[in-house]
């Protein structure tokens, strides 16, 4: 994950293993002020149709699922560090 110079846009690094167990990887660009829904429809369009709801789980720093109403940034401190930010995407 990184930043803009503005904070306002993040780079989100994603990781999903798909039915054949091969890891596809995929970048999404996205304001912290959207929401985890629209951030939900980003990874749709990389991965096309996925059959469930509330299938992202950030895993890092502390486990939990990412409710679709949040702000993106409610996910993320004031100084993000990419290698301690974890989403996975559930199958």
């Amino acid at each position: 994950m990184s930043t803009s110079a503005d904070n306002d846009i993040v780079s989100l690094n994603f990781r999903y293993r798909n039915a054949g167990n091969k890891n596809i990887l995929f970048v999404i660009e996205i304001s912290k002020d959207k929401t985890v829904s629209d951030l939900e429809e980003e990874v749709r369009k990389k991965l096309g149709a996925i059959n469930r709801n509330d299938f992202l789980c950030q895993i890092y720093p502390e486990e939990k699922p990412m409710r679709t109403e949040d702000r993106i940034f409610s996910y993320f401190n004031e100084t993000p560090d990419e290698d301690r930010i974890h989403i996975r995407i559930l199958p």
